[in-house]
């Protein structure tokens, strides 16, 4: 059967508005901190951590801005800072085990101003692992804590589902994430409370800037037919990014969902008879067109034919 996707693309009737979540879920991914080290007395030279040091994990919220493998999250989750904190806190309970500790306040101030986190060997960097889903992650560029709090890291893979960065009023807080009612990313939740604008990640993105994929682009247009109840086109559209982006999970959700209420994909024979019935209208209209034309032009000359100058 055709199916008259003609007439559905002339209509101008308002579609429902898409969720915002619904647009934004296939870009979230959690990013995973592994911090590995020990923690030195700077005055005494007392070490803390055993024989194998404090191993400490970190998660947070991050979602990916360019399909070549972008995220941003927190600088908070993958700072050195972050890492000396959680260490001290490990040291801190390993003393309160014993009573050498008292109030844990007072303890990670004084750890902070006397002792240092460090690696295997003195004045040696934290370990530090990022990891992105299943994938390993390295820092392209960061602002600190206490300085927007925004940092832009790297996987090396490609095709993944992106969501937009822009500024403006929260319509909703999906976890961790703010986003408008375009299911843009706003910002990010902050470690202290807040929130992280994400529109810091322009100032730390050179060669490269976030965007959208064509992937990206089809899965909107796939949840705004599938929300006007154009399950075939919602169809064809979430097939095409299953395919050119396996891992967004929700088109492929949302592909079944169509199929369930009725839509079906469909096929090159379809199209081409589709083609061939808009080519064979637009070929009549203009043929009947050029014939009123023709025939208004003659009933005119008929109606005002030229009249004998009487002077001659």
């Amino acid at each position: 059967m055709i199916r008259v996707l003609l007439a559905a693309a002339l209509m101008t009737f308002p579609a429902p508005p898409v969720d915002p979540v619904d647009i934004a879920e296939p870009a979230f991914v959690a990013v995973s901190v592994t911090w590995h080290g020990w923690v030195r007395d700077k005055q005494t030279g007392e070490v803390f951590g055993g024989a194998k040091g404090y191993e400490v994990k970190a998660n947070c919220p991050g979602a990916v801005i360019n399909p070549a493998g972008y995220v941003v999250t927190t600088s908070h989750c993958v700072h050195s800072r972050a890492g000396s904190e959680a260490l001290f806190d490990r040291a801190i309970a390993d003393l309160r085990k014993v009573g050498r500790v008292g109030d844990a306040l007072k303890a990670r101030t004084m750890l902070a101003e006397k002792a240092i986190a460090e690696g295997p060997a003195q004045d040696r960097s934290l370990g530090r692992v990022i990891t992105v889903d299943r994938d390993t992650a390295t820092v392209v560029d960061l602002k600190a804590p206490d300085d927007g709090d925004i940092a832009v890291l790297w996987i090396p893979r490609t095709g993944l589902p992106s969501i937009e960065v822009a500024a403006g009023p929260v319509d909703v807080m999906q976890d961790g994430r703010a986003l408008d009612k375009q299911g843009r990313l706003l910002g990010l939740a902050r470690h202290s409370g807040g929130i992280a604008q994400a529109k810091a990640v322009h100032d730390l993105m050179r060669d490269i800037k976030p965007a959208l994929g064509v992937h990206d682009r089809n899965y909107r247009t796939g949840l705004e037919r599938f929300y006007a109840g154009s399950y075939d086109s919602a169809v064809d559209y979430f097939t095409a990014v299953v395919k050119d982006s396996p891992t967004n999970t929700q088109a492929a959700d949302f592909r079944d969902m169509a199929l369930a209420k009725g839509g079906s994909p469909s096929d090159g024979r379809e199209l081409t008879t589709l083609l061939a019935y808009i080519l064979g209208g637009i070929t009549l209209v203009t043929a009947g067109l050029g014939v009123w034309l023709v025939l208004r032009r003659a009933a005119g000359a008929r109606i005002a034919q030229p009249q004998p100058d009487p002077s001659l």
